[in-house]
């Protein structure tokens, strides 16, 4: 792919070239609706380890900050007979068996976090945190508890949570939070709640937003693409977050509208389909950025 120097001249600078992490949970099993007529006759599916793998490998060694299996990832699609809640932290215990780089599990703020801390005990995963239902006080009591055992933590929260918990209260506290939020207004506003808190306490916190995508060589190939991805239901994982379809031009110039209203200091890619926007991201987009700033700095 090959790589232009955008025509606009919008000023940009003082905006370094943000870190940039993956959400690879649609590489978990896929889960069917067992109540429909098909029902039982559907198989049980199990995550493809080894292309697991090789994504986040890819990932982490061309350029990304992070690799995160959310929420929505499972080992196995047999929800109905088997606890789910650990199959991100299990999966990611395995891949930090073979590849050196920051990984995340997603966890719920509940009563499976201690479990969840015992198992990344002596490894280097990291675990997001979702709050629940508004509760902010789970959240908070696992926050200390990993900080006292070394590990990385992140928050997840979507608007709508952030809207009922006490924004200073977990700024106070947290280094990092997942938010998703379709609206850069609102998220700057979360943004500069959380920051604030942290700032009072001396300490700094990074933002980093959700962002799914979709990249092709023009905008109507994409949201062509878009429209047949959600017909098979595979952006379901990405309900709620920032959405864009387009070139990686176009996937550039939303981050980089975000850094400069002041929405995020990050992002977290969902790809809409894999390995093309994983690759779209590594070979497109990072570099178009990088070459944004390196053009800015030589004015």
């Amino acid at each position: 792919m090959t790589i232009q120097l955008p025509s606009s001249r919008q000023s940009r600078r003082g905006y370094k070239v943000p870190s940039i992490s993956i959400d690879l949970s649609t590489l978990g099993a896929e889960v069917f609706d067992a109540s429909s007529e098909f029902g039982e006759d559907f198989p049980v599916e199990s995550c493809i380890l080894h292309r697991l793998a090789s994504m986040t490998s890819a990932a982490i060694s061309d350029g990304l900050a992070a690799v995160t299996l959310g929420s929505t990832f499972l080992l196995r699609s047999d929800l109905h007979i088997r606890d789910c809640r650990l199959d991100p932290v299990r999966a990611a215990v395995k891949l930090n068996s073979r590849i050196t780089g920051p990984i995340f599990a997603a966890i719920t703020a509940d009563s499976g976090c201690v479990e969840a801390l015992d198992a990344v005990k002596g490894t280097d995963v990291g675990l997001e945190i979702h709050v629940a239902e508004g509760d902010l006080t789970p959240a908070l009591t696992i926050i200390e508890q990993a900080r006292a055992a070394g590990t990385p933590i992140t928050v997840a929260l979507t608007g709508e949570t952030a809207s009922r918990i006490d924004l200073g209260k977990l700024g106070a506290v947290a280094d990092s939070i997942r938010l998703r939020e379709p609206d850069p207004h609102t998220a700057r506003e979360i943004r500069y709640s959380l920051r604030s808190a942290a700032l009072e306490q001396g300490r700094d916190l990074r933002v980093s937003a959700d962002l799914f995508m979709i990249v092709s060589a023009c905008a109507m190939d994409a949201e062509e693409r878009a429209s047949l991805i959600a017909a098979i239901g595979a952006d379901r994982y990405a309900v709620g977050s920032a959405r864009v379809l387009g070139t990686v031009h176009d996937v550039a110039d939303h981050i980089d509208s975000w850094l400069a209203l002041g929405s995020a200091d990050a992002f977290t890619i969902l790809p809409g389909s894999l390995p093309t926007d994983l690759a779209s991201t590594v070979c497109g987009v990072l570099p178009l950025l990088q070459a944004r700033r390196t053009a800015e700095s030589a004015e």
